[in-house]
């Protein structure tokens, strides 16, 4: 890895104590070396229809969908040997194209190269004038500019590249008034522009879904789709965003007025602020621009239709997993099919005001209250030009901004309530230091409420509707064969007669509303002699109104027949609009998250003396939730989950640990001037040679520490009920965690796979959201600076920062889909890093 950051700053006056400038700029080059990874494609064998190395290394049987006994059971292939006969026209063409090269080797895993290549570059500027108006009135006006430069390439021909470029601009302009020296106001105004554009790139391949035969894989521009595989071994291919995925120009202007008063024993602080949100935007979708193809090996799983991929059986005293992606591709049976938007901008505008008044009271000499109260109001997000829908929850009502004679805000298309105390959130604290106990011991609590209207991504808001905008989605039934083949592609998307077939709509609840945060907090701070502090606190939060994002199409299990076949009803979202029955997918949002965190936190501080400061900090945490979050979780450590719920109808299953729980969390900082040097304890007396080499010499450390976060075991979905959020079902024992346990097939074994299975068709998995924990995190930084004077206000500073100074691996947590890599742990990141730093001070 090359990383280079370089810059200066400048600042001077202009005019003598009236006039100033200050101008800054910054660059960063990152770039890493060429670096050669393993995929894993078809074997040679494989290529024939021979998949017997997954029966002989990783236990997988496989079952033919196109046979059934006299059970309505499908047969096993014998010895994973699947007829040539029955290969998919698709997987024929691309095994012998040279789009997909031969394997380099005999195995199953590791069998093929791909050399990837990724950079960063970014300039950034900044410039900024003050001015001294009178003595009581000051003023400064800043702008900054950004531009940053993302690209990513790769060799093996369908890895595709990416792109991504993210201008920034942002101003500001602040007056400051000093009426009288108990008397302050400052009036600022600002905007700030953002402009993120990515998306994927072809390789150059040109119409490669066509020479596969795939119909209508390159209408919208060169490539190939994506082709997801999961479930076994072969890893995916294609991209679901050739082109544009993402344009998303976002606006914020800003104004502010706040006021200092100070009477006698109150500082009261009072004013407002007000942000004008713009978001002008082209999104894809999560489906993507060029669309794609899931293969989840649920088809050739058994022994029953409704098995689903990962389902155990034992043969011959062996236990066996059934199922796998890779065999389904063979045979050309996607489980999913799905595709976005192609074009198309629309605009959401919202508004902010905020009220405010606090009063900082020192009641007498050991007692301080603050008591405030602030008032936020949230604007709905309306369409500029009213090019958003929604539908009346049951009714399946499409209702068309402006409009509308459901929604209260016809423009919005959703009626946000407030909490209890309607949009007014105190804020109040106090600090006590009782004179009994020597003015060293300081008590502390604190109360507030926020209130915020998340984000809730640009995938599920409403202009994406029709009739203005269409994204489509297909979701076969492994109790039957898929309407249709590989070679169908994206045909069957859509129909001329029915415009609502096959799609993906948006539904808001018409109650949704800005999310309630209220936070305390209780803290004991003792002052020993010295330079020393411990505090000791109890920090907690409870959340309400959280976004979730919620499956409004799943299907009512109401139980299974004698047969073991799920019994099910209607989803009652949209029943009573018979015309939309056909859509393919509903993803809903609604206010109805909460969580809940309390934790118990020491604090160790030494201040700066004979040229030593350091903290050590303390964390014994814990966070329960009903959600993992609007975007779900994310990568490295804490495992990218789906935020959906396994079951729309059974809130109380998803509760548990939050995502982001961390048990013990420490974290500590030392710095340390050695005394060495002109001006210090040894070599005051140096001359400028010896001290320009010995002294000035500065070392600095951070240490951080936490336990592992809560893993979600993903499974497939076997209730019939197209959940979206599948999970595993538990044995009764928790699984034991090894830890850094060496697999057999490379990498670690974090735990035990065998608590766990695939649950019965026609039923959810039993198992809860977090069922158990990842690796934690033992990282240490060190950093050496050096100072060389040259004359009295200048010096260059040299420094240089080690970072996960003992090159412990971080490792990632490890795979958490049903199947046979469950447990095992196969990646770390952030491997020793060495900076190196030069700055000029004059």
């Amino acid at each position: 890895m090359k990383w280079d950051m370089f810059g200066g700053s400048i600042g001077g006056p202009i005019k003598k104590d009236k006039l100033f400038f200050f101008g800054d700029y910054q660059g960063l080059r990152y770039s890493t070396p060429a670096s050669q990874g393993f995929l894993n494609v078809f074997t040679a064998q494989e290529r024939q229809g021979d998949f017997s190395q997954l029966l002989t290394e990783r236990k997988i049987q496989l079952y033919n969908p196109f046979q059934l006994d006299a059970n309505g059971q499908r047969t096993p292939f014998p010895n994973n040997q699947i007829p040539i006969g029955l290969i998919d026209p698709v997987a024929q063409k691309l095994f012998s194209s040279k789009y997909y090269p031969a394997p380099i080797n005999g195995n199953l895993e590791r069998n093929q190269t791909n050399t990837s290549n990724s950079s960063i570059s970014n300039n950034q500027y900044d410039i900024k004038i003050d001015a001294n108006i009178t003595d009581k009135d000051r003023l400064f006006g800043r702008y900054s500019e950004g531009h940053q430069n993302n690209p990513s390439t790769n060799t093996f021909p369908l890895v595709f590249g990416s792109f991504f470029t993210t201008p920034a601009h942002n101003g500001v302009v602040n007056w400051t008034r000093t009426i009288s020296p108990s008397f302050v106001n400052e009036v600022r105004v600002g905007a700030n522009r953002t402009l993120v554009h990515n998306g994927g790139t072809d390789n150059g391949l040109g119409n490669v879904a066509t020479e596969l035969g795939i119909e209508n894989g390159n209408d919208r521009g060169p490539g190939l789709l994506n082709i997801g595989i999961g479930g076994g071994v072969v890893g995916g291919f294609g991209s679901s965003n050739i082109g544009t995925q993402q344009k998303f120009a976002n606006n914020v202007y800003q104004a502010e007025d706040a006021v200092v008063l100070t009477r006698g024993r109150h500082t009261m602080h009072t004013g407002f602020e007000y942000w004008r949100h713009q978001l002008n935007i082209f999104y894809a979708g999560n489906y993507g621009r060029t669309g794609g193809m899931d293969f989840s090996g649920n088809y050739t799983a058994g022994p029953g239709p409704l098995a689903g991929q990962g389902t155990k059986v034992t043969i011959n005293g062996t236990e066996y997993v059934t199922g796998a992606g890779e065999a389904d591709f063979f045979l050309g049976l996607p489980t999913h099919i799905s595709r976005g938007l192609s074009s198309g901008t629309w605009g959401h505008r919202s508004h902010v005001l905020g009220l405010y008044f606090q009063d900082d009271w020192r009641v007498s000499d050991t007692l301080t209250l603050n008591l405030g109260l602030r008032y936020e109001d949230h604007t709905p997000w309306v369409e500029v030009k009213d090019r958003q829908a929604n539908f009346a929850p049951f009714t399946g009502e499409i209702e068309i901004a402006g409009k509308s004679s459901y929604y209260k805000n016809n423009r919005a298309l959703y009626n946000p309530t407030t909490w209890t105390l309607g949009n007014f959130q105190p804020r109040l604290g106090l600090a006590w230091t009782p004179a009994a106990l020597g003015k060293n011991t300081v008590f502390r609590a604190a109360y507030t409420v926020s209130s915020y209207l998340e984000g809730t991504g640009t995938n599920l808001r409403l202009p994406l509707n029709p009739p203005f905008n269409t994204e489509f989605y297909t979701d076969y039934s492994p109790l039957s064969l898929p309407a249709s083949r590989t070679e169908a592609g994206l045909t069957v998307l859509s129909s001329p007669s029915d415009p609502f077939a096959g799609a993906t709509i948006r539904l808001w609840d018409p109650n949704v509303r800005p999310a309630v945060v209220q936070q305390w907090n209780f803290s004991i701070q003792q002052q020993f002699k010295g330079d020393m502090t411990l505090q000791l606190a109890y920090v907690g939060q409870h959340g309400t109104h959280l976004m979730v994002p919620m499956p409004y199409a799943q299907k009512q299990l109401l139980g299974r027949d004698a047969a073991g076949k799920p019994i099910l009803a209607p989803s009652p979202y949209l029943s009573g609009n018979p015309p939309l029955a056909g859509i393919g997918q509903i993803s809903g949002t609604e206010s109805n998250g909460n969580q809940l965190y309390h934790s118990l936190q020491a604090t160790l501080q030494k201040r700066l003396s004979n040229g030593l400061q350091y903290q050590v900090a303390y964390t014994f945490s814990k966070c329960m939730t009903n959600s993992s979050g609007y975007y779900g979780s994310w990568g490295g450590q804490t495992l990218p989950t789906n935020a959906y719920w396994q079951n729309l109808y059974d809130e109380k299953a998803e509760r548990g640990l939050c995502y982001y729980d961390a048990t013990h969390t420490l974290t500590s900082y030392a710095l340390y001037e050695l005394p060495l040097g002109r001006d210090k304890k040894i070599g005051n007396n140096w001359n400028r040679a010896v001290d320009s080499v010995l002294g000035h010499w500065q070392l600095s450390g951070i240490l951080s520490l936490h336990s592992g976060f809560p893993l979600d075991l993903e499974g497939n979905d076997v209730s019939g009920t197209h959940s979206r959020g599948a999970r595993a079902d538990c044995n009764g024992q928790p699984a034991k965690v090894y830890g850094r346990q060496n697999s057999p097939k490379g990498g670690f074994q974090w735990f035990d796979p065998s608590p766990f299975s695939q649950p019965l068709p026609g039923t959810f998995g039993s198992c809860g959201v977090t069922v158990v924990r990842g690796p934690g995190l033992h990282n240490l930084d060190l950093g050496i600076e050096k100072q060389i004077p040259i004359t009295e206000k200048k010096y260059i500073q040299i420094r240089s920062e080690f970072l996960n100074f003992t090159n412990t691996p971080i490792l990632n947590s490890p795979t958490m889909f049903l199947g046979s890599d469950l447990g095992r742990l196969t990646s770390s990141q952030g491997a020793r890093n060495i900076q190196f730093g030069f700055k000029l001070y004059y």
